[in-house]
């Protein structure tokens, strides 16, 4: 009997199985989730090795692999009267309805790691996904958005430096041919205020504009688990949930790092993501942090994200912290801002862009409503303590002897290996303040400490949940802030 052709022994037609399997489910499965998930799938082919099941796309193919794989081969084990393994590939039946994304599915078997063989699978599925610059009809581009985005994040708008080179080009170049370039996913990561959130609506903005993409989705990640969690509050169908996405053609997540611990909500987007990327759908997604360093997000996320390219954004230097405010100062008709004062605020504030943004208009407002010249004398005497504090560089030697001095202990005992209540919660405190108030990696501030990786978050986390339920302690948290700027 040739390998991959139907059984005739004493095994009923195919069509005769499958219905057994069907009736069995709709006595296990909730209606609403069978159909959702069950009224797209059929037996495809019965093999020596096991049952085929054909789905309709990767999408369905993820879903249903992770979460029923076990119910449907004990429901073909019990039809067949014997052990059964499944497969699933994606796979056209007759008269099938695409679910997601649209009509994506082609008529050739794709291997169940939901990827195509080739780009051309289906002829229609390239049509629809159809990135290519200028092939898009103008006028038919819509951006889906929980919240307007900002007229003003746009690539015009975005300042160049060494420090984000990188990540703008990147960004530029899955703005002219989403899907159609190497970096898919783009996973865009640095501190706040470094310029993610401006990349990521760039984008949107540019495929708006050239008519480069039909859809585009922008979401945080917190609005993407709102969605979610109303979904799973209102047991609405999952087609419901999924509407938004299926139709993409370029999808923006912010902050990627709040569905860290969220497992239920990462298995959705999961699926999401697999099944845009399986069909070239350009994803770019925003961190604070390289993937691979979030604690509690799931490793099969982070692989996917490592297919792509990783960005990072680092601090601006003087140099693009000064064209930084003057192109800010360039764009404000009223600013009455001089070169003098631009450079005394590049060279005191070197957090990130969003203070210094914060610090210009400060310093506007300033010579808006005393209608006399801004000069640095001024400048220094209105930012006061703010510029210097920021301008102070904060360190982890810095760190462990004010928290000693804070609370009342040596700083030897913050690095020693005591576990005693007076020396475990400073230095608790000490690696929250280290984590928040320095660029230091987890690995470097446990070497400060004398500890590893995992003890770092661990201390992080019990700081985190006192400053919630400890008055005391959140006041010597607040304490240390202050003194170390």
């Amino acid at each position: 009997m040739t390998s991959g052709s139907l059984h005739e022994f004493s095994l009923p037609s195919p069509p005769s199985l499958w219905s057994g399997l069907v009736e069995l489910l709709r006595n296990r499965i909730p209606e609403t989730a069978f159909n959702t998930w069950f009224t797209h799938l059929h037996l495809a082919e019965i093999r020596e090795d096991g049952w085929v099941i054909g789905v309709p796309n990767a999408f369905v193919l993820e879903y249903v692999e992770h979460h029923y794989r076990a119910v449907l081969e004990d429901a073909a084990s019990r039809v067949a009267n014997a052990a059964v393994a499944l497969r699933f590939v994606i796979a056209s039946a007759p008269e099938l309805d695409g679910f997601h994304p649209s009509d994506l599915h082609g008529t050739d078997l794709i291997p169940a790691d939901g990827r195509q063989a080739e780009a051309t699978t289906s002829s229609k599925a390239v049509e629809i996904s159809g990135s290519t610059p200028g092939s898009v009809p103008a006028g038919t581009v819509t951006v889906d958005s929980a919240l307007p985005l900002q007229a003003r994040y746009t690539f015009e708008n975005f300042v160049i430096g060494e420090c984000n080179q990188l990540a703008h080009a990147a960004c530029l170049a899955v703005a002219e041919a989403p899907g159609r370039n190497k970096f898919n996913p783009l996973v865009l990561h640095g501190g706040a205020g470094m310029g993610k959130t401006h990349l990521l609506q760039a984008i949107a903005h540019f495929c708006r504009e050239n008519d480069t993409a039909r859809k585009i989705v922008y979401r945080t990640s917190e609005e993407f688990t709102r969605e979610y969690i109303e979904f799973v509050q209102k047991n609405k169908d999952s087609r419901a949930f999924y509407k938004s996405y299926k139709d993409a053609d370029v999808l923006l997540i912010d902050d990627i790092q709040f569905l860290a611990g969220k497992p239920s909500t990462q298995d959705e987007f999961f699926n999401i993501f697999s099944a845009l990327q399986s069909f070239n759908r350009q994803i770019v997604i925003t961190s604070d942090r390289p993937p691979a360093h979030i604690e509690g997000l799931n490793a099969r996320l982070i692989s996917r994200f490592d297919t792509g390219l990783i960005a990072d954004l680092q601090p601006p230097g003087l140099q693009t912290r000064l064209a930084i405010l003057r192109k800010k100062a360039e764009s404000d008709s009223e600013s009455c801002v001089d070169q003098n004062v631009l450079a005394y605020v590049a060279a005191h504030v070197t957090s990130n862009v969003r203070e210094l943004e914060g610090t210009l208009i400060k310093l506007s407002a300033y010579a808006s409503f005393s209608h006399a010249p801004l000069t640095v004398d001024i400048a220094k005497q209105v930012l006061g303590d703010t510029v210097r504090n920021r301008h102070r560089r904060v360190t982890l030697r810095g760190i462990i002897e004010a928290t000693a001095a804070q609370f009342a202990i040596p700083a030897t005992q913050l690095t020693s290996q005591t576990r005693r209540k007076n020396v475990a919660e400073p230095r608790h405190a000490a690696m929250l303040l280290a984590r928040q108030l320095t660029d230091n990696s987890l690995h470097t501030i446990g070497l400060s400490f004398g500890r590893d990786y995992s003890t770092v978050i661990h201390s992080i986390k019990r700081a985190e949940q006192m400053l919630e339920s400890d008055e005391t302690f959140r006041a010597h948290i607040e304490a240390l802030r202050s003194k170390l700027g």
